[in-house]
């Protein structure tokens, strides 16, 4: 019996152009005429390297890793292609907006807003062809009763295909065996390789990633936790990522409060239940506020909505590291 051959990238791009919409959406994507692409879609067919870094970025996400995986057998430094496309400086058009929206924003909204911005550009930049990344902003829990720090909580997150785009109410606890932790710990950047080969860093994997980055958000000698990126590409966070990652760390630590940020010897992070676990219980999440909200009322006061979050939060960490 035949062993089934692996698809060459022409034959991946055979089917992504198998309608007529497709076939016209990606030329004009391209600036090249269907003609041209339908060329490329030969066996025998050579197209420039810009344009095969222009086609991995357009072609649509659901065949993005297998036209790659195709590629890296004809061309086997396409992943080095991808890298040295990404943009190493952050734009001054980005300053410019971040300057403007700090500015006009209402209080009530503007941490928000600005830190939405900052998530948003950095994965725009880091993963550029939209090779599937998740960008996650972890801050330090408020210290517990015994005036330390045992938890991280996983705060604005975003992401590209395979992750959703939104990614805050997958929003997770971490803790000492974390990559994020590890980074909150030593108050220093630090990337994974592969995350399916054994580590000298603890870390866990979850789904879609394959290598990791986290970079600490510091100011003035204190931490108010990291800035978390994953990849479902090996070894992805280059040099150049990782201090592109970190500039954005630095422009993160001058948007959040400075109450945010805590002396590194409040940091005792402890273990915390496993993701399950943590699904199950932060699933019951909105109802508990709104018990708290409920119960308040019938004592005859009322708590605003983002005080009865922090509560119902410092309840479920209270309840995650007693279940480790």
């Amino acid at each position: 019996m035949a062993v089934p051959t692996s698809p060459t990238w022409q034959e991946v791009l055979q089917r992504i152009i198998v309608t007529p919409l497709e076939r016209k959406r990606l030329a004009m994507a391209l600036g090249i005429n269907e003609m041209t692409l339908n060329r490329w879609a030969k066996t025998n067919s050579r197209p420039q390297r810009a344009h095969l870094v222009s086609l991995v970025q357009m072609v649509p996400s659901n065949f993005r890793t297998e036209l790659i995986e195709a590629l890296e057998r004809s061309y086997p430094d396409v992943h080095s292609w991808l890298q040295d496309e990404t943009v190493e400086v952050i734009p001054s058009e980005f300053y410019t907006q971040v300057l403007a929206d700090r500015a006009t924003t209402f209080e009530s909204l503007r941490t928000w807003k600005l830190l939405d911005l900052v998530i948003k550009q950095t994965l725009s930049q880091l993963d550029a062809y939209q090779l599937g990344m998740s960008l996650t902003l972890v801050q330090c829990m408020p210290p517990s009763q015994g005036g330390k720090i045992a938890s991280l909580r996983e705060r604005l997150g975003r992401g590209t295909p395979p992750w959703q785009a939104d990614l805050e109410h997958l929003a997770l606890f971490l803790g000492a065996g974390s990559l994020a932790g590890y980074v909150v710990q030593k108050q220093r950047l630090a990337s994974i390789k592969d995350l399916r080969e054994e580590m000298l860093l603890p870390a866990y994997q979850t789904e879609y990633e394959i290598s990791a980055a986290a970079t600490p958000i510091l100011l003035e000698g204190k931490i108010a936790g990291c800035l978390l990126a994953s990849s479902t590409q090996v070894d992805y966070f280059t040099q150049q990522r990782l201090e592109l990652l970190s500039a954005f760390g630095d422009i993160v630590s001058l948007i959040l409060d400075k109450k945010d940020f805590y002396p590194p010897d409040l940091i005792e992070l402890k273990f915390m239940a496993d993701l399950e676990k943590q699904r199950q219980l932060l699933s019951t999440f909105r109802q508990r506020v709104i018990h708290v909200m409920s119960t308040a009322s019938e004592q005859g006061h009322s708590i605003p909505h983002a005080e009865a979050e922090e509560i119902v939060w410092r309840q479920l960490e209270e309840t995650l590291l007693f279940q480790v």
